[in-house]
């Protein structure tokens, strides 16, 4: 049930936008009552937040098995193929990326979301001391790419969907490889 209306609001977030969504479209789109939704969702930002939720346990995950894998000699090129496919969200509908991080990321509902970025924090600054890259502070590091990336990322989704392109996972590998191997004080 919970999968179905997850998906039946990914067709009404997309097809209507955010603000034209509601409980009662949904529902119907999901072929249920509002009330059955409901003993599942109290409203449809619960909604967009387990949507969200779920995209971004997916993304940890990915992050984690690839990063976690890379050496020293394949790093840059572990890298580069997580930007991409960061960049192509391939596992979301484009359009629904666009709504979560409209509605959920730039809104009172982020808080619900508290604690991704750190996720990727962690999985990143484990992944480099693996990898062997001599950092005085791995975590520090970390901290400044993750928010860096994610926010390129979300940009591109948001504001210049022209820019999702390989040429920008390039640019992106670009900064991030040359801040991580750009000579350190002391």
């Amino acid at each position: 049930m919970v999968g179905t209306l997850l998906e039946a609001a990914t067709r009404v977030f997309v097809k209507e936008g955010y603000a034209k969504a509601t409980t009662n479209r949904i529902a119907t789109a999901a072929g249920v009552s509002v009330g059955s939704l409901y003993q599942y969702f109290p409203s449809k930002d619960a909604i967009a937040v387990e949507l969200l939720r779920r995209y971004r346990e997916g993304l940890v995950e990915l992050i984690g098995g690839r990063l976690g894998a890379a050496t020293p000699e394949t790093f840059p090129s572990v890298v580069r193929g997580l930007l991409a496919d960061l960049l192509q969200a391939e596992d979301i509908n484009p359009a629904l990326h666009r709504v979560l991080i409209e509605q959920v990321l730039r809104t009172s509902a982020r808080r619900e979301m508290l604690g991704f970025e750190e996720q990727l924090e962690a999985v990143l600054a484990s992944a480099m001391r693996n990898a062997k890259i001599e950092l005085e502070d791995p975590d520090l590091v970390a901290f400044v790419l993750v928010r860096v990336v994610l926010s390129v990322v979300q940009s591109v989704v948001v504001d210049r969907p022209r820019y999702k392109t390989p040429a920008l996972a390039d640019e992106l590998t670009h900064l991030v490889i040359g801040y991580l191997s750009r000579p350190r004080a002391g």
